[in-house]
């Protein structure tokens, strides 16, 4: 294994360090995914960073042969069945295995406080979220510990994304456009939001997995389609039972989690063939969401690309019509904390930053169209993870 991989455990230990950290303990699937590259399945896993070397890993028996050793030192447990005794007594000696190990008695220990969006566990039909026992369970494991909130300096190392996070991410992207392609080529009159939807989630789903290595693939779509429907896509609403007209826009939403990566599109098709407005109006939305994506160079403000997209729409008379903000990071969630791209935010593009670039806008009676890619801040300008639209 290439030791650059790991890069970002080295850029998490170097935070720890300048902070007087000398652990960090992690059970949310997209901390433990960040640790050890290995997205969990129930939840339940749990990661110990020290300051310096591997983390532990410990992780349910029915999940092992998906933990990567390279990355963690591997401790299975049981659970889930009648000989593995209480889930949280094992925690506790699991815990309390790690607090000697790494000999954090009096130190600084780095829990998970202030993370209320999270990402799922590839287990999705019931999160497993830590909340009340397992704060209590860490007071008591690490009574003599020194207790801070590790969110700010996570999310600080994790908007800056490795080469190999990066390929992770184009992986995600590629399956996610892949789906979305063949949903597209099937539109068509009478066919309903719920079932576009379903349509694209299977292609994924049932191709993704093999794909240049993935293993864990999931997908979440909603479209929204018509006047009333896609206008709605101002925020994630769900797909409904209405049926495609003839002329209708159409607004897909994907977000696609490829072994705990996000990839985070939006493409617009037309039932049948696009109407002059359609076209014009579309094609202004394309002509925004390429200045953004321009700005998306080491040094400028998060603020920059909103403020290139706000002002293509200004000149095509559509600025009134877009309400929210141009983009957000994203990677090991579908939305991440930062950068955020929006009006008046403060903060400066680095190397490594992976966005979402997203203007839309919202015409009632008419429709709404949003374009979405994912864009790298790279060593020598912008760099697409997904395909840049054409024009209609």
């Amino acid at each position: 294994m290439n030791p650059f991989e790991r890069q970002r455990v080295f850029n998490l230990q170097k935070r720890m360090s300048q902070e007087g950290i000398q652990a960090l303990v992690c059970r949310l699937p997209e901390n433990v995914l960040f640790l050890t590259d290995y997205w969990p399945h129930h939840g339940i896993s749990v990661a110990v960073l020290p300051q310096e070397g591997k983390p532990l890993l410990f992780v349910p028996e029915v999940e092992e042969e998906y933990a990567k050793p390279e990355w963690a030192e591997v401790k299975p447990f049981g659970w889930g069945l009648l000989k593995d005794g209480d889930l949280y007594q094992n925690f506790e000696s699991l815990l309390s295995q790690a607090s000697s190990i790494f000999d954090l008695p009096g130190k600084r220990v780095a829990v998970e406080i202030g993370f209320e969006v999270v990402a799922p566990s590839y287990r999705i039909a019931e999160p497993v979220v830590p909340s009340g026992p397992w704060q209590d369970l860490l007071k008591k494991v690490f009574s003599s510990s020194q207790l801070i909130d590790s969110s700010p300096i996570i999310q600080g190392v994790r908007a800056i994304k490795t080469p190999y996070e990066i390929e992770k991410l184009r992986i995600a992207n590629e399956i996610a456009e892949k789906g979305i392609l063949e949903g597209i080529s099937n539109i068509k009159a009478g066919m309903t939001e719920v079932q576009l939807g379903a349509l694209i989630e299977h292609w994924i789903r049932a191709n993704g997995p093999g794909y240049k290595g993935a293993r864990l693939v999931r997908a979440e779509v909603e479209v929204g389609a018509g006047p009333v429907g896609s206008t709605k896509g101002t925020l994630l609403v769900p797909s409904t039972p209405y049926s495609f007209k003839e002329g209708d826009l159409v607004m897909i939403e994907v977000a696609t989690m490829v072994d705990g990566y996000f990839s985070d599109l939006t493409y617009m098709a037309v039932v049948g063939t696009p109407n002059p407005r359609q076209k014009e109006v579309y094609n202004s939305l394309l002509e925004a969401q390429k200045a953004a994506a321009k700005e998306m160079y080491e040094g400028n403000p998060w603020e920059a690309p909103d403020t290139a997209a706000r002002k293509v729409l200004e000149k095509a008379g559509l600025k009134e019509f877009f309400v929210h903000i141009t983009g957000h990071g994203l990677g090991f969630r579908y939305h991440e904390s930062m950068p955020i791209l929006a009006p008046g935010a403060q903060g400066v593009l680095a190397l490594g930053n992976v966005c979402s670039i997203e203007p839309g806008i919202y015409i009632p009676g008419f429709g709404g169209l949003r374009i979405e890619d994912d864009v790298v801040v790279g060593e020598k300008g912008p760099v697409f993870l997904s395909t840049p639209r054409e024009p209609w």
